[in-house]
């Protein structure tokens, strides 16, 4: 692999570390940083039924009763979606920087997997805004928190109450992702723990804009039906 390859050229295969820096390495920390963010969605769609009834992911192809299980697999998927797009945007990056001359494998690859997260942090939503911010402008908006809090009081906990907090959720996911992957020593990155809160980090980031883009489709519904 161009990693192995890469750690042999600069010396690294020294450290014992760096010899489980190859995928092997990683997939504890994935599967750890996706079991989380299951978890942590099942909690807010257990918590939240109103809202996938309300959004109606899958009317016509799934009874009402399953909205909530399919607005839990959308939103999963959408997830592991975003984060499997940053590790295949990382991988090419890191590929276009070294084939451009960047000597070091290991500012490459840091380079890569910064630029491509702050796109997956900011990019969809920005898209979503500039898709359908326009059209939503014009449409009145006063009485809905009033309407949810009495007709779907789980739903106003999301949609209103919680939403701020969905949203601004990938500033600190990403001070935390960007402050580990810059201030930790090459070391360190080959480590278990290290690797393990980028991956939550990169999961995190990926579920926050995943509910926040379903949080936003379920208000767009709302105001338009």
């Amino acid at each position: 692999m161009i990693v192995d390859r890469r750690a042999d050229e600069i010396g690294l295969e020294s450290h014992p570390g760096m010899r489980r820096a190859g995928v092997g390495g990683l997939v504890a920390p994935v599967v750890i940083a996706l079991v989380a963010a299951a978890l942590v969605l099942a909690v807010v769609v257990a918590s939240s039924p109103s809202v996938w009834r309300l959004l109606g992911a899958g009317r016509g192809l799934v009874p009402e009763e399953y909205f909530a299980v399919w607005g839990y697999v959308i939103v999963l998927a959408t997830t592991i979606g975003q984060a499997v797009g940053w590790a295949a945007g990382s991988a090419i990056l890191y590929a276009a920087l070294t084939s451009a001359g960047l000597r070091s494998a290991d500012l490459a690859a840091r380079i890569a997997m910064s630029v491509v997260y702050v796109g997956l942090g900011a990019l969809p939503l920005l898209v979503y805004h500039a898709v359908f911010g326009g059209p939503l402008l014009g449409l009145p908006r006063e009485g809905l928190a009033e309407w949810l809090l009495a007709n779907h009081a789980d739903a106003h906990a999301l949609l209103v109450r919680f939403h701020p907090a969905v949203d601004l959720a990938v500033i600190p996911l990403g001070i935390l992702f960007l402050g580990v992957l810059w201030l930790t020593g090459e070391r360190a990155r080959a480590g278990a723990a290290v690797r393990t809160v980028l991956a939550l980090a990169v999961a995190g980031t990926s579920l926050a804009v995943a509910l926040s883009l379903a949080i936003h489709a379920t208000i767009a519904h709302v105001r338009l039906g």
